[in-house]
């Protein structure tokens, strides 16, 4: 059965000599895999322009039970980025992005509201100017996507001298007094910043200064936090290029 499909590219790899494995985010029937040319054919150059890195495709495909890598036809590109492209910060945003989203969203089922969130958030890294909301762009993602993925956490019972349980995703009793496993713990003095860091969006993100040191330590966490619940996701291959240039 034909199909028009509207995805967000995750990511893509070799599969052979002629062809590569793209990996997409559709809304209409979430993640999905495409077998598209490899090589430096006229056809592989444009291929590979348009399958980007978060770039929004519509294709056609021949939806079969029996066929896990479907071939695209009559591909476009629903949206131009202006910029994620062209900037260097962007362009490794976007790179540390798609990596997360094809580690969670490796068998994700159809999610509108989900792809919906992601969709206006390129948007939103695409069309903004401001350099702190930018620097900012993946932490606010990442804690705006954990109210979409349901893991968002519980902060209601924070007190001082609490420590923060990633596996439950609220706050607990220090550590000593309550017992656990002290991995998936974050210590009392790092939790105390939890409360504001969670009020973190795409409207106030310009507000909240960090330095490379502190964005590096923040991100550690929440990337150790999905992945307690998520695993895989907080083995990211980019997160190295991204503190890079962060430290620059």
């Amino acid at each position: 059965m034909k199909e028009k499909i509207t995805g967000i590219v995750l990511g893509t790899v070799r599969h052979s000599d002629r062809h590569n494995v793209t990996g997409i985010y559709t809304r209409e029937r979430g993640r999905m895999a495409l077998l598209t040319p490899a090589g430096a054919s006229r056809q592989s150059r444009q291929t590979a322009a348009c399958f980007q890195p978060l770039s929004v495709v519509e294709a056609h495909v021949n939806i079969s039970p029996s066929r896990d890598l479907l071939v695209p036809t009559a591909t476009t590109r629903v949206e131009v980025w202006r910029t994620i492209y062209y900037e260097p910060l962007k362009m490794t945003i976007a790179m540390f992005l798609s990596e997360f989203l094809n580690r969670l969203l490796r068998d994700s089922p159809a999610e509108p509201t989900l792809w919906d969130f992601i969709l206006q958030s390129i948007r939103l890294l695409d069309t903004t100017d401001d350099d702190t909301s930018t620097a900012n762009f993946h932490i606010t993602f990442l804690i705006g996507l954990m109210r979409m993925t349901g893991i968002f956490p519980d902060l209601s019972g924070y007190d001082e001298g609490m420590e923060f349980d990633m596996k439950s995703g609220r706050m607990v009793l220090p550590f000593s007094i309550q017992g656990g496993v002290r991995g998936l713990r974050i210590d009392a003095r790092q939790s105390a910043f939890l409360p504001k860091l969670a009020r973190l969006n795409y409207a106030n993100s310009f507000r909240f200064r960090f330095n490379g040191k502190e964005r590096s330590e923040i991100l550690h966490h929440i990337l150790r936090y999905y992945g307690c619940h998520f695993p895989g996701c907080d083995n990211i291959k980019s997160l190295d290029i991204l503190k890079e240039v962060f430290s620059c």
